[in-house]
Formats: C-alpha cells, sequence, structure tokens
C-alpha cells in the first residue's frame, strides 16, 4: 500500500477495503450526478445520501488511525454530500463539527462560507414553505 498518493496525502495504514469504499462512493456521487442531470432528484438524493454516509465513516476510519489531513477531506465531503441529497441540517452539523477542529486557514475559510450557503437556502426554504402553509 503506498504511503501517499499522488498529491501528497497520507494514507499509511488504509487497507484493500478503505480504498474499496473510496471506488464506492466516488461512483454513487457520480451516478448521482447524472441522475440529477436526468431530473431524477429522488434518486440522486438516494445516491448522494448513501455516499455522504460512506465518507463519514471513511472520515472515523482515518481519525483512528491519525490521518488527519484525509479525515478532513472526507467529513467535508459527506457535508457536500448529505447538501447535495437535501439533508441541510445534517451538512450544517458536519462544517460544524470541522469548524470546531484545528483547521487549515483556507480550509476553515471554505467551510464558514459552504456552512452560510447552506444556512441561507435552508432559510429560503422554510420561508418557502411557510407560504405553501399559509395558502393552505
Amino acid at each position: 500500500m503506498n504511503q501517499t498518493s499522488p498529491r501528497g496525502i497520507v494514507r499509511s495504514g488504509l487497507d484493500a477495503a478503505f480504498e474499496a469504499d473510496e471506488a464506492r462512493k466516488s461512483n454513487l456521487i457520480l451516478r448521482a450526478r447524472v441522475l440529477r442531470d436526468q431530473q431524477d432528484d429522488e434518486g440522486a438524493s438516494q445516491h448522494f445520501a448513501e455516499a455522504a454516509e460512506i465518507e463519514a465513516s471513511l472520515g472515523d476510519r482515518c481519525d483512528e488511525l491519525g490521518l488527519v489531513q484525509k479525515s478532513l477531506i472526507h467529513r467535508f465531503s459527506a457535508a457536500s454530500c448529505w447538501a447535495h441529497a437535501g439533508n441541510f441540517h445534517q451538512a450544517i452539523t458536519m462544517c460544524d463539527e470541522l469548524l470546531a477542529r484545528e483547521l487549515p486557514e483556507r480550509l476553515r475559510r471554505d467551510i464558514q462560507e459552504f456552512a452560510e450557503i447552506l444556512r441561507s437556502r435552508r432559510a429560503r426554504l422554510y420561508a418557502q414553505l411557510s407560504l405553501v402553509g399559509a395558502n393552505e
């Protein structure tokens, strides 16, 4: 097993099962994007949610091995997948958990901006839902 990927992220201690889960997660994301492009929002959401769960698990496994950088990547990806699945609560929760950690400044800014976008979109959704309820 390689100690680092071509981009320099440490992968020591990760086994073939981990790599298989990474591949499965990547395939789910690709399939979700295709489904979204085909306007199958339900199918896309389901695939994104499954990918999010795998990403979170990969992040946990990286934390157990002390692979902090790789863990952060998987956790931020999990937050993104939850957002694409339509689960703003889980996405924002994951962002907040990441922001509670020590992070490189650029990553911190990216996560903060992403969480702000999610909060704004959630607020618009709530406003739209309130209008629907008022019209009934």
